[in-house]
């Protein structure tokens, strides 16, 4: 797989498509509102298959995001928030309180 072989074009004639499904739960969704912008590969940190169990990499470790201080690292006054995706903004509160506990 390749993916210089995909063809990452944002058609924007499929808006139509996007509008009605959209509208089915946000029905006064105005025409114009959507704009296409871009796709492509969203890389991840790790595939499933490279995890070990060192304490560092492992399964639990990284199952969502990889928030790691020094106690991880070894690096003094470095903290590390790498993957995190959508549910980043929900859980941004408590990721926020997470890494003021490696401050303290």
């Amino acid at each position: 797989f390749d993916p210089e072989d995909i063809d990452m074009d944002v058609d924007p004639n499929r808006s139509e498509s996007f509008y009605a499904a959209v509208r089915k739960y946000w029905p006064d969704l105005q025409d114009g509102n959507l704009v296409p912008d871009y796709s492509g590969v969203r890389p991840k940190r790790m595939h499933p298959e490279m995890w070990g169990n060192d304490g560092y990499h492992d399964k639990a470790y990284l199952k969502d995001f990889l928030i790691a201080g020094p106690e991880q690292h070894g690096v003094r006054g470095l903290i590390y928030l790498l993957g995190i995706e959508s549910p980043g903004l929900t859980s941004s509160l408590a990721i926020g309180n997470g890494v003021a506990q490696i401050i303290e």
